[in-house]
């Protein structure tokens, strides 16, 4: 049969369903974990655990295609079909709240569960589609390689990757980005189903693309390590610079887009990659190198010496730019790192791309080696490890790569080469398994915490400090009797202080959502009632074995209870608790829980508070204004407020608080503390909306001066 020169159109078709189809891939990935993120607490791990499932389902997508393109060309469109009428039919994608969690137990099955209900056919639908229409354009071309329009599916992933923090999600409620979304997605639907009544058309041509020489085993095996490898290193990283460098939000978008964007750069066209390797893989194996060593290195004298003198010599050198710990100079590092051992894995597939004709299996061997690094990261790691140390594996296995790479490239260097290359990856083994001393660590689907103990020269007494991630939850000096003193965010001079000391009379109640170790216990006495909302059941296992607080506060007669859930999910399903005062402390790490700031969640609040009840914001964040957000509110709804900052000294730690009450009493005897000019109009312009449960952004107050 004659191939038909394409027309226009047929000539677009292709290329404007594959990047629509990525697009939607990647957009719903967002949009899904909007819905999702305030149920589970807001904690990375919601995000990683949403990246394994749609890993695995982009896996059974591409081996649906695998087998679908072993049908004859008419019972492949009639198939498809039928499963795209069936996506249309469960349109909108929006989750039911019966999802909602109702205990502490472990949230990866109820996340996984959730999506495949959700989404999961939609999403599988999307992701069978890419290689299938790449499949198409060669048949409707005789042949012709298809990896431009791989590669414009990357860039459409990059895109909604990008678009929706700053376009949709600021523009649109929750249920107005699941229409725009269902829209779209029958705009796709109408563009695959032009796609098979081309492809029926050149159902002849299928002899074409017939391959009978079956790739190497060792083709097939790293055509799933590489991108297994890109994978892990991807997510470990995400895990990496989220819990132990810089707590931003959203942090996660920026290692996403620089793996699409190898992707991109890898299939695009041969001149990014395969005509010169040994230019990305020099820098991927210095990379590699620095990021393994760069935690240990940090806490070295001399290299802390070394920075501190760097502006000295060089005085036109930026402020922030520093060879001292820095979360600029550790972010730039792991970034880089990052990238450029993706543009090996990439680049490497990209080397050992089969035909045409094997263009689902391969397909189907990259998906497979993304679900597989998915795996080992979302699942494995967090029970068999009580580090984040596949980031260090990622890193040394990189460098081996890497190494390869340059041996293969400069044969007449090998020998002088292979000798420092082996030296330097065995240093990473040594250093970048280095870890501080701490007297327990754990590591479960919230992060990783551990308890540090020191001595206090200064007091002469050690101290115990609880640090989840780089955040500090809570310390205790181990002396009597400064044992029952509270420190860090809970001293007498802030705002949590200030409110809980008005409340001193008996059967006072106290809510506090966010356990850390304890510490605000101090303030309870004989007759109080204090109600810890924890959402990590290791949280509450570490503040009662590891601290004594709660502890001590039962001795003195308080009444201690502790609730494993979210904080505002059991109020919201408990009777009115009453509180005199309701603490809010879940807000200084980089897993802000927004679904505590909203509307809907100050009316659960007031509910559980007497008329005259306080609640106390802890807002004290690096990189969040947190403040505008919790004073528009109460202006919503008719509440005075009061801020109160406090500077760092000894063992109290610098705090920014909102109190909120209608106590007008409480709100004259404690004026708010002026705010520094700066600080104060950069607030100003921030300006952000009243926050719903349906519209809220986090980049509204999100600054990184």
């Amino acid at each position: 049969m004659t191939v038909h020169p394409p027309s226009r159109l047929h000539r677009l078709l292709p290329g404007l369903t594959a990047l629509l189809g990525a697009f939607l891939l990647f957009q719903v990935q967002p949009l899904i974990g909007k819905f999702i993120l305030p149920w589970f607490g807001g904690s990375p791990g919601v995000w990683t655990t949403c990246m394994l499932f749609f890993q695995v389902v982009l896996f059974a997508g591409y081996a649906y295609a695998h087998g679908l393109t072993r049908l004859p060309p008419r019972w492949q469109g009639l198939l498809h079909g039928l499963l795209i009428l069936c996506a249309l039919a469960l349109l909108p994608i929006t989750p039911d709240e019966s999802w909602k969690p109702a205990d502490g137990a472990d949230p990866v099955p109820r996340i996984l569960a959730l999506l495949a209900v959700s989404v999961g056919l939609p999403y599988f639908v999307l992701s069978s589609t890419a290689p299938l229409v790449q499949v198409w354009f060669t048949r409707a071309t005789g042949g012709a390689k298809p990896w431009r329009l791989y590669a414009l599916s990357n860039f459409g992933s990059l895109l909604a990757l990008l678009s929706y923090p700053f376009f949709f999600e600021p523009r649109w409620e929750v249920p107005a980005q699941a229409g725009l979304w269902s829209g779209a997605f029958v705009v796709f639907a109408l563009l695959v189903f032009l796609s098979l009544w081309r492809d029926q058309r050149q159902a002849g041509t299928v002899s074409a693309l017939e391959d009978k020489t079956p790739p190497e085993l060792a083709h097939r095996v790293l055509w799933l390590l590489l991108p297994a490898l890109a994978c892990v290193l991807l997510l470990a990283a995400t895990n990496h610079v989220c819990q132990n460098v810089a707590v931003i939000p959203f942090l996660w978008v920026v290692p996403l887009a620089l793996y699409l964007l190898s992707f991109i750069f890898c299939f695009e066209h041969e001149r990014w990659y395969l005509h010169r390797p040994v230019l990305w893989a020099v820098p991927a194996l210095l990379l590699a190198l620095i990021a393994c060593v760069a935690a240990p290195l940090e806490k070295n004298a001399l290299w802390i010496a070394l920075g501190s003198h760097l502006h000295a010599w060089i005085p036109a050198l930026p402020e922030k730019l520093s060879l001292a710990p820095n979360y600029l100079w550790q972010l730039a590092v792991a970034f880089g790192s990052l990238f450029f051992a993706c543009m090996l894995c990439h680049g490497e597939l990209a080397r050992l791309r089969p035909g045409p004709a094997r263009l689902t299996e391969f397909y189907l061997c990259i998906a497979g080696g993304g679900a597989l690094g998915g795996i080992v990261v979302s699942l494995a790691a967090p029970h068999l490890l009580i580090t984040f140390a596949e980031w260090p594996g990622g890193l040394i296995a990189a460098a081996v790569l890497a190494s390869w790479v340059i041996a293969r490239g400069m044969k007449r260097l090998r020998p002088a080469f292979l000798l420092p290359a082996a030296a330097a990856i065995i240093s990473m083994l040594v250093l970048g398994f280095t870890s501080e001393p701490r007297i327990l660590r754990v590591r479960n689907f919230y992060g990783i915490m551990s308890v540090e103990e020191g001595w206090d020269s200064g007091l002469r007494m050690k101290y115990r400090r609880f640090i989840h991630g780089s955040i500090t939850h809570g310390m205790q000096n181990q002396g009597s009797p400064l044992h029952t003193v509270p420190v860090t965010y809970y001293s007498h001079q802030t705002g949590i202080g200030r409110a809980l000391e008005s409340v001193r009379y008996a059967n006072a109640r106290v809510g506090v959502i966010g356990l850390g170790a304890g510490t605000a216990a101090c303030y309870a006495h004989l007759g109080h009632t204090f109600r810890f909302y924890e959402i990590d059941p290791d949280v509450e296992r570490i503040a009662t074995n590891e601290f004594t607080f709660l502890g001590d506060a039962e001795e003195r007669g308080a009444q201690i209870d502790i609730v494993i859930a979210d904080g505002r999910l059991a109020l919201e399903r408990e009777e009115p608790q009453n509180f005199d005062v309701l603490i809010l402390d879940a807000f200084s790490g980089d897993s802000v829980p927004a679904h505590l700031l909203t509307l809907e969640a100050w009316h659960i609040y007031l509910r559980h508070l007497k008329p005259d009840g306080i609640v106390v914001v802890q807002i004290s964040n690096q990189y969040l204004y947190l403040a505008p957000v919790v004073e528009k509110i109460a202006a919503h709804l008719g509440l005075g407020t009061t801020r109160i900052i406090t500077k760092a000294k000894g063992d109290d730690y610098a705090t920014d608080q909102v109190i909120v009450t209608r106590d007008a009493a409480f709100l004259r005897a404690h004026p708010p503390t002026p705010l520094p000019l700066a600080d104060a109009e950069r607030e100003k312009r921030m300006n952000p909306p009243v926050w719903t449960d349906r519209r809220h952004d986090l980049f509204q107050v999100l600054d990184l001066h």
